[in-house]
């Protein structure tokens, strides 16, 4: 008879009847010799059902033996079942590496445990709770459960199998060897060894629980010590990151460790210290890193050598450097924003930062322009005096240039000043829905481009190809009637051909009353003609709408 285990395992369905009809024939047949036999031809699950036959039948016929032939005959068959508990859970030991190459061995191994175990339910069934015997219960399923966790202990200790060729620290090969090891041996467990066990022995959770208890175990006695800032990085690294994503959600071992219910690597507690003192490292180490940037920058004003350029431009690192501090604070912000909502200070985070915001806007000046549409445009009345007035104060330091040269500067200024007002009005901030509000809008722009007009041409610029672009822009925005919305587009593009339906489209956005059906029909009178007269001055073409 040869050991099948299919589905789920229980005790009454191989139950004591199995052991009955083997008993007296085996008895008859086998002597201890022959079970040696088999032992040593590793038929592991023969030789248990053999050894509990001949075991039964010799604590049934006490009566006609000495002591001395009963002590003789015990003897040996307690001396066949070391060797076959020796042997059986050597394979068990190592049933990682046995299982993917000799899975009839590993098979025939847990088969014979299981059939002691069968043998453990049957004696106490026949026998009452106080009646206690040295060779009954033999516990083989409690001894199976300690050699699978000192299976996992010495693979999870042998770094010497994981390479080096990384020039790791010490603690980071411990954990990559630690972190490698669970993944390949579970993912051995579920292809290879679970499908020799019974349901009830929990194999993948068994072994999922010893390898994680272990790694948990190892990392708190690390986190106990004084650590170093990359170690801290690196422990905080595998509990929040790797351990969770790489090994409980690898898509073979998902589903079995979610049973496990293994949960995290170190406690809350701990990882929030561990949190903190990463945190406190970091802002010191982030403070130091930018004053050696800043020193290094200074360092290199009083080199006699020109700046370094990239793309044919003189070029400094220090403003990169600055900016990737910037985006990593924003980034990690976004990612406490969208992890932490149930952080018990949750506001009073969010809120400390925004102001962190202001605190760097009030530090960090910002194109007056951008006032336009950070607020609303009725309100920006006095905007456009700063604009005037900071563009006028600049442009005391071009005085001493020759007239051609002074002149040629005006116009870019110019042209400037009226861009990044058209900019502001395309941004799709602002949707008005109702004609009086568009109209007053029309008049503030009007009025904005009269006062920019007047500065200009009174400061030199001879650029009147740009006086009537926001002039147009503002009737479009005041007229209600399409077919004069037309009228005035047609004379826009002709104007200035290089506009395009994504700006008009910004600037019917404003015009939030006009059906969709409208806006089509206006937008479809760009559709003529699209070619640029080469002696046209650009205006919208440098304007990109998103």
């Amino acid at each position: 008879m040869h050991c099948s285990i299919m589905g789920a395992f229980s005790v009454e369905k191989v139950g004591a009847s199995v052991i009955k009809q083997l008993g007296i024939k085996i008895v008859l047949l086998l002597t201890a010799e022959q079970i040696r036999e088999h032992l040593d031809g590793n038929q592991f699950f023969n030789a248990t059902q053999q050894l509990i036959a001949l075991e039964r039948a010799l604590y049934s016929n006490l009566g006609g033996k000495s002591e001395e032939e009963l002590s003789v005959e015990q003897s040996k068959v307690e001396s066949l079942y070391e060797l076959l508990k020796l042997k059986v859970f050597r394979i068990i030991k190592d049933s990682i590496i046995l299982a993917p190459a000799n899975p009839e061995l590993l098979l025939d191994a847990v088969c014979a445990i299981v059939e002691q175990e069968v043998e453990d339910e049957t004696y106490k069934s026949e026998n009452p709770p106080d009646k206690s015997v040295s060779y009954r219960p033999r516990n083989w399923r409690e001894f199976w459960m300690d050699t699978v966790k000192q299976s996992v202990a010495d693979r999870m200790k042998d770094i010497q199998g994981t390479s080096s060729a990384e020039n790791l620290s010490t603690t980071a090969l411990c954990f990559l060897h630690m972190g490698r090891t669970m993944k390949e041996d579970m993912i051995t467990v579920v292809n290879c060894i679970k499908q020799h066990y019974p349901v009830q022995f929990n194999v993948c959770s068994t072994y999922a629980e010893c390898y994680h208890n272990y790694f948990s175990s190892q990392l708190q006695l690390i986190a106990e010590f004084e650590l170093e800032d990359k170690d801290t990085y690196l422990l905080l690294s595998w509990v929040q990151n790797l351990y969770p994503n790489d090994i409980q959600k690898n898509s073979i071992l998902m589903k079995e460790l979610d049973e496990a219910k293994l949960g995290s690597l170190l406690p809350p507690k701990m990882i929030k210290q561990l949190e903190v003192k990463y945190l406190y490292n970091e802002a010191a180490s982030v403070k130091n890193w930018l004053v050696k940037c800043l020193e290094m920058e200074v360092k290199r004003w009083t080199e006699e050598r020109e700046p370094e350029k990239l793309d044919g431009h003189f070029h400094s690192e220090l403003a990169i450097d600055v900016i990737q501090v910037t985006k990593t604070y924003k980034k990690a912000l976004e990612e406490f924003n969208e992890k932490n909502k149930q952080h018990s200070h949750f506001k009073a985070m969010i809120i400390a930062n925004i102001n962190n915001c202001t605190y760097f806007s009030m530090f960090f000046p910002q194109p007056i322009f951008r006032k336009f549409t950070q607020s609303k445009w009725l309100s920006c009345s006095e905007t456009m005096d700063e604009i005037i007035q900071a563009t006028s104060n600049h442009l005391s330091e071009f005085k001493t240039l020759l007239d051609p040269f002074y002149q040629g500067i005006m116009e870019k200024i110019h042209g400037h000043l009226v861009r990044e007002y058209i900019v502001r009005l395309m941004k799709k901030k602002v949707s008005l829905k109702t004609p009086e509000l568009q109209q007053n809008l029309s008049k503030l722009i009007s009025a904005h481009a009269s006062h920019l007009q007047s500065f200009c041409k009174e400061k030199g610029s001879k650029a009147t190809w740009l006086d009537s672009a926001l002039p147009k822009l503002a009737e479009i925005i005041r007229l209600q009637d399409s077919t004069t919305i037309k009228i005035e587009v047609a004379i826009l593009a002709n104007t200035y051909p290089d506009i395009r339906k994504k700006h008009l489209a910004a600037i019917l956005y404003i015009k939030g009353n006009l059906p969709n059906s409208e806006v089509r029909s206006i937008l479809s009178f760009l559709d003529v003609d699209t070619s640029l007269p080469t002696s046209c001055e650009p205006l919208f073409s440098d304007i990109k709408i998103s």
